[in-house]
Parts: C-alpha cells; structure tokens; sequence
C-alpha cells in the first residue's frame, strides 16, 4: 500500500475505532487479539477467474484490504480501505477514505485516482465466501471471494532450497523452489503445483527438480507466522529470503 496513503489510514483507523466502536486497542497488539472474531477475515480471498484478489492483513488498530482487479496490459484497479469490526461482531466495517486508483504493474505508477472517500462493508456468507459491499460505486455486487490462505506471495529458505509462492489461479498455486550454491547462484528449479485446505489452513503441493523424483510437501505458518515445510512426516520451519532474483 502507498505509504502517505498507509499513514493517513492509520491515523483514521485510530480515531474512529474509539469513536465509533469505543474501544481501546493495544497499542502494539494485533487487532484480532483483542477481536478474535475478526480473525476469520484474515487471509487472501479471490474471485473464481482468479482475476480479482481481496488481501486482508491484521495490523495495529485494525484490518488493512488491499483488493485487486488484474486488467491485463500491465495494469491492475486497486480498492484500499482500514476496516474494524461493527457492534454485530460479524460484519466488517470500512473507515471513511478508501481509495479507489488504477496503477502500472511494471513502473507502480498511479495512472489514475478515482476517488478517495470509499466505504464498503465486508461479510462471510454461509458458504465461506467473503462478500464485498461497496458503498461508493457498487465495484463488489454480484461476486463472491473464496479463501487461498496467506501463502500467496513471499520468498522463503529451507537449506539451500529457495520457496517462492509465485501464484494462485484457477484453483491451484504455483509455488517455485530453486536450489542455490554457496554463492546464492541457481543450480536446480522446480515447479510445484496444488491446493489448499481452508479447513487445516494448509498447503500441499507436488512437483520435482530436474532429478525427476516426484515429492510433496505440505506448507503452514507457525504461531510466529513463519511458513513450515513438511514434508514425510518431517517439518522445517523457513526463514524469510533474501534473493531477489
């Protein structure tokens, strides 16, 4: 998210969640600590083209949606907005400013604001699926977001095996492992494809290096948020990359 726009967030986050939900936060807490309620909503959501994705992260003071329409030609719609829960503990209540922009995928350029004064509400319906209510413009009617886990996204090590979870679409992720040399130059690649499992908050995937043995592993997070690689029984908890490459 943009950083003038990030902060500007907060700082309304802040306020109105005493005005309006009259409550007091834990300064350096997580938001779901205090609402284990809202911690439902915590996760990546997306459409069933794959090409509208919803991310909900828990941050001081409240959640954080980024929600994304992927336009093709380099470009994407963006909707942000700092959300908390309504007094129904059910029902997720944007705060007023949520910006609505469109941007360049390659440069990160603006290309244009539509407005900035959004509200939306957000709910999950009996089937599981995220529901956005968009009060401004209506950009949400009609659809519905399904949950994918936080595992889109991010670069982990485990050994010398570089975890990238490269993408999500059309029901699978596509996850890149490279094994590297000491000097952080690639030796070896995999592609593993699979799914994954709202009910265990999980991730299994298959695929093999250029041996051709096939393998599986089954990736979670830990209670520090860390990604876990299971695989035969045995788990290995990553640690964040630094490759950029």
């Amino acid at each position: 998210m943009k950083k003038l726009f990030a902060l500007l967030l907060a700082l309304c986050l802040s306020v109105s969640v005493m005005a309006v939900f009259a409550e007091e936060e834990d300064e350096f807490g997580y938001y779901t600590k205090d609402h284990p309620e809202a911690e439902v909503y915590v996760n990546t959501w997306v459409a069933e083209d794959g090409d509208w994705r919803v991310e909900v992260f828990d941050e001081d003071g409240g959640l954080k949606l980024g929600i994304t329409h992927r336009l093709g030609d380099n470009k994407e719609d963006m909707w942000e907005y700092a959300a908390a829960m309504a007094e129904d503990g059910t029902t997720l209540t944007a705060v007023p400013l949520g910006l609505h922009y469109r941007q360049d995928t390659v440069s990160g350029d603006w290309d244009e604001t539509y407005y900035e004064d959004g509200d939306a509400n957000f709910t999950i319906n009996e089937n599981g699926m995220l529901v956005w209510e968009d009060l401004k413009e209506g950009a949400g009617d009609g659809m519905e977001f399904m949950p994918i886990g936080n595992f889109y996204g991010g670069r982990w090590m485990k050994d010398d095996i570089e975890v990238i979870f490269f993408d999500w679409y059309e029901g699978e992720y596509d996850v890149r492992c490279y094994k590297r040399d000491e000097n952080g130059s690639i030796t070896d690649d995999a592609i593993l494809k699979g799914t994954y499992d709202p009910e265990t908050d999980t991730l299994t995937v298959s695929g093999c290096f250029n041996d051709g043995e096939v393998f599986d592993v089954t990736f979670s997070y830990d209670d520090d948020h860390h990604v876990v690689w299971t695989q035969d029984g045995v788990s290995t908890v990553l640690e964040y990359s630094y490759f950029t490459d």
